[in-house]
């Protein structure tokens, strides 16, 4: 699709521009003094060059890094480089590392970038589960990989595809969630559809949301599930619990052919799909991927949600914040987190009574990471604080919650890989 590679090639040329710029290092508001307090500052991958050679792998070398929390509280993080995906643990919140394992040993062209990166979660006994995506070819294909390993992280089995179609086409953005229960669902963005519509010289605007789930932590995996058809094709899907069994998932959906907002749907362990609706009503008449997905966390009460996302359309402009309800299928208490240019990719995590929302922005000169909380379920919000700016290249910021708090995770080319507590100051 000549508009992907459109959106690819955009997004490519910022980020060298932005590492041409000189380095400048300014960490203010949030009292970043606390914030780093106990912790080394992490390193950037020129420094670890320069003292190990250009072949070292290190979390901080590493491309597009996915983290969790096990039940001890251990941080575990997912990263790719050199066509492989590797995975550190930390048993002090990033202060250090163990050396880094090699989860698949035969290469593989494994996506590794803001809204397509491994996704790694670590069950209560002990399984440490991954999925990814690997490209298999330049035209956008791809093949939802997973594996598991049952010592600790030692070894791993070997990688799976989860796409049962066997079809050379697209399956892409996976996203990795375990209930509480203990059933794990995996979910794409899938292109099946698409080839059939396209043999039937049908016209079959988008992709397709696909699922899949293990009741076994990963051992076995049921048939492919269908979601939605014509959904985007490269953004990524939010998922939150919800009920012991069940997840709700957010995307971004096409709808009349030309306007993509965003759809919501519960998935159960068997293929039921429930739920399903428009979640946004932004207008945004686009005809090319975004490469900006939503966020969503579980609200208070049941059946509802707080989501943000990014949106050009005419109703709607820029990073914005709401509570989707299940039952009356409406988001309310919307409000505009950003609408300055440049703003982006905004992720939400939720401790005790605080709503946390971060997001990268643009002054201008520098990306700002910045930062904003809610201890009203929504209803208002802090002013935005500014956490970090850099001139350099860095990724889209995420954000890890357990009972422990609510951490950031972030990687730049200026300051590497990064492991914050943002919910010590509540």
């Amino acid at each position: 699709m000549i508009s992907e590679r459109f959106m690819h090639v955009i997004e490519m040329c910022s980020n060298a521009i932005a590492g041409r710029a000189r380095s400048h290092r300014l960490l203010i508001a949030l009292g970043i003094a606390v914030l780093m307090s106990g912790q080394a500052a992490a390193e950037s991958c020129a420094e670890l060059r320069e003292q190990h050679g250009e072949d070292h792998v290190s979390i901080h070398c590493g491309g597009a890094p996915s983290a969790t929390l096990d039940a001890d509280g251990r941080l575990w993080v997912a990263f790719v480089q050199n066509k492989h995906v590797y995975v550190s643990r930390s048993d002090d919140n990033g202060e250090k590392y163990t050396a880094p394992v090699k989860v698949n040993a035969i290469p593989e062209d494994t996506e590794f970038n803001g809204e397509n990166r491994p996704k790694i979660i670590v069950a209560e006994s002990g399984e440490v589960l991954l999925s990814w995506t690997t490209k298999t070819s330049p035209n956008f294909t791809g093949e939802i990989r997973f594996t598991r390993s049952i010592d600790s992280g030692k070894t791993f089995e070997t990688p799976r595809t989860m796409n049962d179609d066997g079809l050379m086409t697209g399956h892409r953005f996976d996203s990795l969630f375990l209930t509480e229960s203990g059933k794990l669902y995996l979910t794409w963005i899938d292109k099946r559809d698409l080839d059939a519509a396209s043999a039937r010289n049908e016209s079959y605007p988008g992709a397709a949301i696909y699922y899949t789930v293990s009741e076994d932590l990963g051992a076995t995996f049921t048939q492919n599930f269908r979601v939605s058809r014509n959904s985007c094709e490269c953004c990524r899907i939010a998922i939150a619990p919800h009920g012991e069994d069940e997840v709700a998932i957010l995307w971004r959906q096409i709808y009349d052919e030309e306007i993509r907002d965003h759809a919501i749907a519960v998935l159960g362990a068997e293929g039921e799909v429930t739920g399903l609706n428009r979640a946004t009503v932004d207008d945004w008449y686009i005809n090319a991927c975004p490469h900006h997905g939503p966020t969503m966390v579980q609200a208070d009460a049941e059946g509802e949600y707080h989501i943000s996302w990014f949106s050009a359309g005419n109703l709607h402009s820029g990073i914005h914040y709401g509570r989707y309800d299940m039952a009356s299928g409406v988001a309310e208490d919307i409000i505009k987190v950003d609408g300055t240019p440049g703003a982006g990719h905004p992720y939400l995590a939720k401790h005790d009574d605080t709503l946390f929302i971060v997001w990268k922005g643009f002054n201008g000169i520098a990306s700002q990471l910045q930062m904003m909380q809610s201890r009203d379920n929504g209803a208002s919000w802090s002013e935005p604080q500014t956490l970090f700016n850099t001139e350099r290249a860095s990724d889209h910021p995420l954000l890890v919650s357990s009972e422990h708090g609510v951490f950031l995770s972030w990687s730049s080319e200026e300051f590497g890989y990064m492991f914050k507590e943002l919910s010590h100051e509540n």
